[in-house]
């Protein structure tokens, strides 16, 4: 990877997501950290849109050169070539716009609220992204910090993994020599003993194991599972319709202790 994409609204949540950025982008020797900003105005009239425009890209604009001072203060700027950019658009569209390949560049997000509810957690920008960004995304809770062990769950339905995908699977598990990717299989109660596959990590040397758990509800029996298994990276493949569906639009009544302390690397699926 060449770059990671921090986009930031200057909370609190998006500085400790740049901080898991930069130790992330250490361990991967990344130079490159971008930090985007986009705002876009709520609709109105065209002279009060304008106003509201030179309002909004002001504010764009002092926090990214807050935050510039921030990361001086910091330390990091010396590990890094820090790229602040100010985007007049949605938010994912401003991300894909500095997207050139899909295994180029990661982004690594800040989530929204301390519920522990799906959509607190992730916000609504944070699940846009998961759904719309053209490269790999983190989404860092509130209270996650980076660890040089990196215990990985790979929340499977046994489909086989694209070579983009095994390239980076490759790559985090190269972070920790003792690191053992744990391909992670939800089955319905009830639903007799599927064919269990690696899904092509075998083929690429990607140490691994096979789990399969029982449950009605993916999430929940992921987060079961995470919460005892000591896990520092929830893996999920996106894919249009089933499993990473059921993963985000679970009822907003129901609490998933995983998105309080658990990173989520969210990849796209080639079908």
């Amino acid at each position: 990877m060449k770059q990671i994409i921090v986009p930031t609204d200057f909370s609190k949540g998006a500085w400790n997501a740049l901080l898991y950025a930069a130790a992330l982008g250490e361990a991967l020797g990344i130079r490159e950290i971008t930090i985007l900003n986009s705002y876009q105005a709520p609709h109105a009239g065209a002279s009060t849109l304008v106003s509201i425009d030179r309002i909004m890209q002001k504010d764009s604009d002092e926090g990214l050169k807050k935050w510039s001072e921030k990361i001086k203060e910091s330390g990091i700027s010396v590990r890094f070539n820090f790229h602040m950019k100010s985007v007049h658009s949605g938010l994912a569209e401003a991300i894909n716009a500095q997207i050139d390949d899909y295994n180029d560049t990661l982004i690594v997000m800040g989530s929204l609220g301390e519920t522990g509810m799906v959509e607190r957690i992730f916000g609504s920008s944070a699940s846009d992204i998961a759904l719309k960004a053209s490269c790999p995304v983190i989404i860092i809770p509130p209270e996650a910090r980076y660890s040089n062990r990196m215990n990985v769950v790979l929340g499977s339905d046994y489909n086989q993994v694209a070579a983009r995908n095994l390239k980076i699977l490759r790559t985090i598990s190269s972070l920790d020599v003792n690191n053992n990717i744990q391909i992670v299989h939800v089955q319905e109660e009830g639903e007799g003993p599927s064919a269990k596959a690696s899904m092509g990590l075998d083929q690429e040397d990607i140490p691994h194991t096979i789990t399969e758990i029982t449950g009605d509800d993916v999430s929940t029996a992921l987060d079961e599972y995470v919460s005892i298994s000591d896990t520092d990276l929830l893996v999920i493949i996106k894919k249009d319709t089933g499993f990473f569906d059921t993963f985000f639009h679970t009822s907003v009544t129901k609490k998933l202790t995983l998105l309080g302390h658990v990173p989520l690397l969210i990849l796209k699926r080639i079908e």
